[in-house]
């Protein structure tokens, strides 16, 4: 496969995880058809998932957030434009005429991914995990590309859109989630043994090692340049990791709270215990996020 420098930066790592195999499957692309901003999308994604979530990446939740847009170059004729082998597939956030932006945590790009084509080079395609390279241009956007989830399924979305919300409320932004993530030194979008909330006092060091990038945690001015890479804004070193992520200290219990709310909607006459097992039948149901797709990446 081709792969670029800028994508291994903002997350990507071999071998690629299952969310990673189910974008490439579900958008039909090969690797090299995503922009730097969509590997950062997705990477946000994954980390969101299991470090504050507490779940793998949630499929249905994903195709409720986001959809595809296809990029064009333009060719200095207005109102002409070229299709581009590299890049054409961005992630965006679904907006229309709902409250939907305000579901999510705020992730606002960076827009300085100038020559990020340039710095290229061949992956080893193991398992052929991942679309093998064949230089396919994509000349008009899929209609699947705009999917969502089916109304049948929509409600069981509600416990996740809670718990987003929440974090939403109490400060969690795209940049502090990256932050925690190159502290962790952890590549949201490869392959672990141990989700992020997973890696806890009492986990194997071999397992805990198996995911790490490096032996030694990269200094604050180094983790709030690479988060100012991947996000707009001026963030700071004294910000990283300054939303701790789960079963760190001080992360936020969202099972807590989810029981408070379900326990304020009116059914007093259920036990705790009864809510527990709610929240995790829809929130956990599937600890793989029904991450299912045509090729059986399950």
């Amino acid at each position: 496969m081709v792969s670029f420098a800028k994508f291994h930066r903002h997350g990507l790592g071999a071998p690629p995880s299952r969310f990673m195999r189910a974008l490439c499957f579900h958008y039909g692309v090969e690797l090299q058809h995503f922009s730097p901003n969509a590997i950062a999308v997705a990477a946000v994604f994954a980390a969101v998932c299991e470090g504050y979530l507490g779940m793998m990446p949630h499929w249905e939740l994903w195709l409720h957030l986001y959809r595809g847009e296809l990029f064009h170059a333009p060719t200095g004729t207005t109102g002409v434009r070229k299709p581009v082998r590299a890049g054409c597939l961005n992630l965006v956030q679904k907006t229309g005429k709902t409250d939907r932006p305000r579901e999510y945590i705020p992730v606002g790009l960076s827009t300085n991914h100038a020559g990020w084509d340039s710095q290229w080079f061949y992956l080893r395609n193991d398992d052929n995990l991942l679309p093998y390279y064949s230089g396919r241009l994509i000349m008009e956007r899929p209609a699947d590309w705009t999917y969502g989830v089916v109304q049948a399924h929509q409600s069981r979305l509600d416990p996740l859109l809670d718990a987003l919300k929440k974090l939403r409320q109490e400060g969690l932004t795209a940049a502090l989630v990256l932050s925690a993530v190159h502290h962790r030194r952890i590549l949201p979008l490869m392959s672990r043994p141990l989700r992020m909330d997973e890696m806890g006092p009492g986990v194997s060091s071999r397992d805990l090692e198996a995911c790490r990038m490096s032996n030694e945690a990269p200094a604050g001015d180094e983790v709030a340049a690479r988060v100012r890479a991947a996000i707009a804004g001026d963030f700071k070193s004294e910000h990283v990791n300054g939303f701790p992520m789960r079963p760190d200290a001080g992360s936020i219990d969202l099972v807590h709270f989810l029981l408070a709310r379900s326990l304020d909607s009116g059914f007093p006459f259920f036990p705790p215990s009864f809510f527990l097992f709610f929240f995790k039948v829809c929130l956990c149901f599937d600890r793989d996020g029904l991450m299912s797709d045509p090729r059986g990446l399950r």
